[in-house]
């Protein structure tokens, strides 16, 4: 299964970055974790494409770095 990172973010990062907000209190530190995630589904969706993407676009933007 391929995965479309763009098209998926075109869908989710609205609401994927509102929960982030709310997850850090803070816009930019959510749009900054939101890219890092996108970044790192460009390396690894095209290896193994998750069956949740914005699932994993969440999860990932979570991860303490």
């Amino acid at each position: 299964m391929t995965v479309d990172v763009a098209a998926v973010w075109r869908i989710e990062s609205a609401r994927i970055v509102a929960a982030l907000t709310r997850f850090t209190g803070d816009f930019g530190l959510a749009e900054d974790a939101a890219q890092e995630a996108v970044a790192e589904a460009l390396v690894s969706w095209p290896r193994t494409a998750p069956a949740d993407p914005a699932g994993w676009l969440m999860a990932t933007a979570r991860r303490p770095s």
